[in-house]
This record gives C-alpha cells, structure tokens and sequence, in this order.
C-alpha cells in the first residue's frame, strides 16, 4: 500500500497531510455475500404478538433506565458537582387550604421591616486599643 503525502499551504505555513484512510474491508473480501441472482424480495414479516411488544417495551425502559443511570454518574465525576443539584426544585409557593379557616400571621410592632437579617457588629465603645 503507497501512502502519499501532501503539501498543503494555509496562511503561509506549509505542512504535510495523509490523505484519509480508508476503512472497511475490501471489495474482494465481501463478494461472496452477495447473492448470484441480485437482489432478492425481502419476506414478509410475521405481525408482533404482545409478548414481543412487551418484550420491546421492557427493552426500552432498561435502555432508558441506563442511560439515566450513566449521566448522573458522568455528573457526579464533575467538580462542580453538588448532591442538591439531583433534588428536584423546592416549590416556589407554599401549598394552602381554603377549608381551614383564615391564616392569622403576627408581627413586632417594633419592627419596620427594613432591618437587615445580619446586623453590623459594632466595635466595643473606647475603641480596641
């Protein structure tokens, strides 16, 4: 087999390729397969009884069920990966009933609702020093 190389110029630089291998067997190596009088009627397939549908179905769920199984052990090999990220998302509003009766909510009276949640710690009176 001759393998010829050849120059390509791109952008000013020269470099040397292969041409693209070729793949598969050759033509000699697969005549006998073919059939002498060419191409044949394909047979008429024999209608699916539910065992083979169940069959199939049963298939594609195991397909599936691998698939599933090997994405999140691909996810769970990342860095930044959290277990959390695998909890389905917390409901955005809490769920009420409208049989119950009203909900009552207090509150301070001394609190106006603009206080921070971490308020600023404040250094001791004469200073530190």
């Amino acid at each position: 087999r001759k393998s010829t190389a050849v120059l390509c110029v791109h952008f000013g630089m020269a470099s040397y390729t292969l041409p693209p291998a070729v793949t598969g067997p050759k033509a000699q190596d697969t005549q006998f397969l073919r059939s002498k009088d060419g191409f044949e009627p394909a047979q008429p397939t024999k209608p699916m009884s539910d065992k083979d549908i169940e069959f199939l179905n049963r298939m594609g769920g195991d397909i599936d069920s691998r698939r599933k199984a090997q994405y999140i052990n691909d996810l769970k090999q990342h860095p930044y990966f959290k277990p959390s990220m695998l909890e389905p998302p917390k409901p955005r509003f809490k769920e009420v009933s409208l049989t119950e009766g009203p909900i009552v909510k207090t509150h301070d009276k001394s609190k106006t609702g603009l206080e921070t949640k971490r308020p600023y710690q404040w250094g001791p009176l004469g200073g530190w020093y």
